[in-house]
């Protein structure tokens, strides 16, 4: 069981939700990469918005559908992964932007993702969220 596999998961996953006006995020292999149903919680509003794939999935596609959406990119940065036997977690630091344009800074968040090793492969349980702010920086020990 290597890290290499969580890597490449997690790396895909930031792939299937990013698109642009000609490339649909990869929603279809999305669901591949959870265990289950999956969990998906974006914590950065007082409530926290609660999803499966299925409805995050929902969701998106429906600003998308909706003229809401245009672009959207998310990338890993830095990331810290822990593996005991066949569970591991990851802090995984991204960043992303709502623009294509390159002038623009993109902005940051922490991702901490868990994961199960299961009939021979490495699947996200869940995974939950928090975007950086002026009130919540991003500790420097995440970044190393």
């Amino acid at each position: 069981m290597n890290i290499q596999a969580i890597d490449k998961i997690t790396e895909q996953f930031y792939a299937y939700i990013s698109f642009n006006e000609e490339h649909y995020p990869e929603f279809d292999k999305l669901q591949e990469l959870f265990f289950g149903a999956g969990k998906l919680i974006n914590s950065n509003y007082d409530t926290p918005l609660d999803f499966t794939v299925q409805s995050y999935v929902q969701a998106v596609m429906h600003q998308i559908e909706d003229g809401n959406a245009t672009f959207y990119a998310q990338q890993e940065i830095s990331d810290n992964t822990e593996v005991f036997g066949n569970i591991a977690q990851r802090i995984s630091i991204y960043e992303y932007s709502f623009t294509a344009e390159t002038n623009q800074p993109w902005k940051r968040g922490v991702n901490y993702i868990q994961y199960i090793y299961s009939k021979g492969k490495w699947q996200i349980v869940s995974m939950l969220w928090n975007d950086e702010k002026e009130s919540l920086v991003i500790p420097e020990t995440y970044l190393l």
